[in-house]
C-alpha cells in the first residue's frame, strides 16, 4: 500500500533547512532566470513603468509652490499632495501607516502575492531596471551563465564594467529622486549645480544611499526578500495551502529525472 503523499513531503523536506540560494558551505549561488515573455509579463511592464514615471516625476511638481509630496524630517515638515502636515499631526501619520499595513496583509491573504510580483520597490527596480539592463548587455540566462563561467576576455571584461557602470548611474539617479522627497527638488538642484564643499554633507548623504542601493541589486537581489524584507518574513503566517501563488509544487518535481512516456515522475 502507497504511502500518502503528505507523509512522504514531511519525510522529505529537508530542502526547507536551509536557503537554496546558499549552498551548505555558505557560499552564494547565484540565480540566473530566463527572459520571461507573455501578456502577464506585458502588464507587469506597464505597471513598473506607470510606478517608476511616477517616483521620478513627483518630486518637480508644484501645488500652490510647495511639492506634490515632502518628507523632510530633518526640518520636520511634511507635505501630502499639496497639504502641509505639522508635528503634532504626527499621529495621522501613524495611522495611516497602520491602515497601509493591514491593507497589504488583507491583500495578501485574499489575492496572494501579487504586492511582492507588481507593486514592491524591490520587484520593480530589479525586474524592471536592472534586470533588463542585464539581458540588454548580457543576454538571457544561458548567455549570462556562459559569460560567468568563461575565461577573462576583453569582450567579457567590456561587459561587465558597462553594465555595472549603468547599475551604479541608476543608483546615483534613484538616490537624487529619494534625496529630493526629503529636502525638495530645487535643494537638490542647487545641491548638483554648487561645489562640492558647500554642500559637503547632501553629498556625502547621496553617495552613501548610492552606494547601498547599488550594492542591493547588483550583488543582494533576492536574498533581500529572503532575509531581510520583513513583509517576505510574514508570508508563512499569511499564507495556507489554499491561497494563489507561485511556488515549486514539489510534489509535482521530486524526485527529480526524466519525463517518463506514460507522464512525468511523480513522489511515490
Amino acid at each position: 500500500m502507497e504511502a500518502p503523499v503528505f507523509d512522504y513531503i514531511e519525510e522529505h523536506e529537508e530542502f526547507r533547512d536551509h536557503i537554496a540560494t546558499v549552498d551548505q558551505k555558505g557560499k552564494r549561488l547565484w540565480i540566473y532566470p530566463k527572459k520571461t515573455t507573455g501578456k502577464f509579463t506585458s502588464a507587469r511592464s506597464a505597471v513598473s513603468w506607470l510606478l517608476l514615471a511616477f517616483l521620478f516625476l513627483v518630486p518637480f511638481i508644484k501645488v500652490n509652490g510647495e511639492p506634490l509630496l515632502l518628507f523632510n524630517i530633518i526640518e520636520r515638515r511634511f507635505i501630502l499632495f499639496g497639504i502641509n502636515f505639522a508635528p503634532q499631526d504626527f499621529h495621522l501619520f501613524v495611522l495611516a501607516m497602520l491602515t497601509l499595513i493591514v491593507f497589504i496583509i488583507l491583500f495578501t491573504v485574499v489575492y496572494g502575492r501579487l504586492f511582492c510580483g507588481w507593486v514592491c520597490p524591490q520587484t520593480i527596480f530589479m525586474e524592471g531596471v536592472f534586470r533588463k539592463i542585464e539581458y540588454l548587455i548580457e543576454g538571457d540566462a544561458n548567455a549570462q551563465r556562459k559569460l560567468n563561467n568563461g575565461p577573462l576576455t576583453g569582450t567579457k571584461v567590456f561587459k561587465k564594467v558597462l553594465k555595472q557602470g549603468l547599475f551604479f548611474a541608476v543608483a546615483v539617479l534613484v538616490s537624487n529622486t529619494f534625496l529630493a522627497y526629503i529636502i525638495g527638488a530645487d535643494q537638490v538642484l542647487q545641491i548638483v549645480s554648487e561645489p562640492v564643499s558647500q554642500n559637503m554633507g547632501g553629498f556625502v548623504a547621496m553617495i552613501a544611499f548610492s552606494f547601498a542601493f547599488y550594492f542591493v541589486f547588483s550583488y543582494l537581489r533576492e536574498q533581500v526578500c529572503v532575509t531581510i524584507c520583513p513583509y517576505g518574513r510574514l508570508q508563512g503566517v499569511l499564507l495556507d495551502r489554499n491561497s494563489i501563488v507561485i511556488h515549486y509544487d514539489f510534489v509535482r518535481g521530486e524526485p527529480r529525472g526524466k519525463v517518463r512516456k506514460a507522464g512525468a515522475l511523480r513522489a511515490p
